[in-house]
């Protein structure tokens, strides 16, 4: 149902293929529809073949009816146990065509420049263009759609219209990513809207990890109403169920906002999921399917689970992971800046990439765990475990399979019984957990302490360079002598502060005197005097790579000499000026 994993990776795809399509054009938007229509012939194909074989057995079974019993089991047998084992082999299956159609779209995006034909032909601004960037692997999902929903009437018989199906799939889907396209989209407003954060973006490199974090706080909160308001759902009914449900929550002071039945249209997807950080935003979703099949003390049993969640906290740690995954991401990149870049960045975000799949998934299926055992001590154990047996007599492969996110519901029914008859061993789960939460904790901690040096940088050379895009700003303006001078001696003893940082910070420090100097009226020297240091050390240079850095330089100097006197001349930004010329110059064009 919810492809998390499969949305982020096309999401860093998109993200990683800027400007690098080999292929921007006409091209990019037939490749895309070939791809499609390439992948959805061909799955649908397979299906078909599939469900071909399945029914060919049915019919074959049908037409024993009139043989001996002996040889009517028989055949009844071989297709109950051929349709058992296509049911075990559909998590493969799905997972292997997940990975076929990331292949795919990393071809349509890094070969044929999906992601730069949307902002270069389209003309998307970036933070805005996330949808569209992911048409294409909407595309390519919508055909494996279309061939799950045969191969699901194949095995279970008829349930989902296929239409239903490819609707309910789409805005499962869409619901998934609807908090980073919401985060984006108010990261774009901002800066697009309140000007000064934009220069606070550009002069502080963690910024922009603040500015959407402080998005990502009220996005996430009230992401259940959204939840809501997407899906086709509707309150529980008045009656016993409901009343049940709303007196075991206050009983166990777990406080909730609603309880809804969300209207998939399926016979056979029997699910409950709760959402929410804040009490009174906290929604119980209930399937159709689900309230159809189970009994009123089998639907009690899912909602107590549910409440396990609730109760141990799950929510909250949820949210951490994905605040820790963001401190890890810059960590990484920091090391990677350490240690020199090149493989050096791809080692360490492969790595990233593996320790958070698998902590996210241990500590998951923990707490599924958690949750199970909360359900079988406040209802009961019998009830829950013949829940699970309920939902996995109707997939037999989720009986054996091992999910990220779920142990196979054959473990999680002993793993109940025996928390139940051996409270030692509800002990050594619980350590395991522990265990899992301090790993994760650890190397939290640990990407802090990495960070905690470049944040210091970052927040004294950010502040020189806010200081000095608010000069630039004020001089654009023609604000007052004495609103110049405080700016000026503002910025130079921030700029000060940066120049103690290291050699490179005080290279950097130096040029934004020079530039402060210039800016103000107070002539060329601080400039000159730049220049005679490029020169003096490319003359004191032990080899020629060393030459050629400070050839670079004083390159560099000349370009912003020049962009200077153009921002002087046109009243116009003087960090603008220096992009164009560097640009102009050949500098900075990747």
């Amino acid at each position: 149902m919810f492809n998390i994993f499969g949305l982020l990776v096309a999401l860093l795809i998109a993200e990683s293929s800027r400007q690098k399509g080999g292929l921007v054009g006409w091209e990019s938007a037939a490749a895309a529809g070939v791809a499609i229509a390439g992948v959805t012939a061909f799955l649908y194909t397979v299906a078909g073949h599939i469900a071909d074989r399945l029914e060919g057995q049915s019919l074959r079974a049908q037409a024993a009816a009139g043989m001996q019993l002996p040889e009517a089991a028989r055949l009844g047998m071989e297709v109950e146990r051929e349709r058992t084992q296509w049911s075990r082999r559909m998590g493969a299956i799905r997972s292997l065509t997940d990975l076929g159609l990331l292949g795919a779209y990393l071809v349509l995006c890094q070969v044929f420049g999906w992601v730069d034909y949307v902002q270069q032909v389209w003309h998307v601004p970036q933070r805005l263009d996330l949808l569209p960037n992911l048409l294409p692997y909407f595309g390519l999902l919508a055909g494996s759609w279309l061939a799950q929903v045969k191969l699901e009437h194949a095995l279970h018989g008829p349930g989902w219209r296929p239409a239903r199906f490819l609707t309910f799939q789409l805005r499962t889907n869409l619901m998934t990513i609807a908090p980073i396209v919401l985060v984006n989209a108010g990261y774009w407003a901002l800066l697009t809207y309140v000007p000064m954060l934009q220069q606070v973006r550009d002069s502080f490199y963690f910024s922009e990890f603040v500015l959407v974090f402080a998005l990502v706080l009220p996005v996430f909160a009230l992401m259940p109403l959204a939840v809501r308001l997407a899906l086709p759902t509707r309150p529980l009914p008045d009656g016993p169920l409901r009343r049940a449900m709303v007196d075991f929550a206050r009983r166990r002071k777990l406080r909730l906002g609603g309880l809804y039945v969300w209207e998939t249209g399926s016979r056979h997807f029997a699910t409950a999921f709760v959402i929410g950080l804040l009490p009174g935003l906290r929604y119980v979703f209930f399937t159709d399917a689900l309230l159809r099949r189970f009994s009123e003390p089998e639907a009690m049993a899912v909602f107590a689970h549910e409440m396990g969640h609730v109760r141990h906290r799950h929510l909250y740690w949820l949210f951490a992971f994905i605040i820790s995954f963001s401190v890890l991401l810059m960590a990484s990149d920091q090391l990677a800046v350490m240690l020199g870049g090149g493989n050096a960045a791809y080692l360490l975000m492969g790595a990233l990439f593996l320790f958070a799949y698998a902590i996210f998934g241990f500590l998951s299926r923990r707490f599924e765990r958690q949750a199970d055992d909360f359900a079988a001590r406040e209802t009961s154990p019998e009830l829950i475990a013949g829940v699970l047996l309920k939902i996995g007599m109707g997939n037999p492969g989720a009986m054996h399979k091992r999910g990220w996110r779920h142990f196979p519901i054959r473990q999680r029914v002993a793993e109940i019984a025996l928390q139940s008859h051996k409270p030692a061993v509800r002990a050594q789960f619980d350590a395991q957990r522990r265990r899992g939460l301090l790993l994760f904790v650890a190397v939290t901690l640990a990407a802090m302490v990495v960070l905690a040096q470049p944040v210091r940088e970052d927040v004294v050379s950010g502040l020189a360079t806010f200081s000095l895009a608010q000069l630039d700003n004020a001089r654009m303006h023609r604000a007052s002598a004495e609103r110049m001078e405080a700016l000026r001696e503002r910025t130079l003893q921030r700029t000060a502060a940066m120049r103690e940082l290291d050699n490179e910070y005080a290279m950097a420090a130096d040029q934004y005197v020079a530039v402060v100097d210039k800016l103000t009226g107070r002539g060329d020297d601080s400039m000159q005097q730049l220049a005679r240091t490029a020169r003096e050390m490319e003359s004191r240079a032990d080899n020629e790579a060393e030459r050629e850095k400070w050839k670079l330089v004083q390159e560099q100097q000349e370009a912003l000499q020049a962009a200077l006197a153009s921002a002087l001349k046109n009243n116009t930004p003087w960090d603008e000026e220096y992009r164009k010329e560097l640009q102009r110059r050949g500098f900075g064009l990747k």
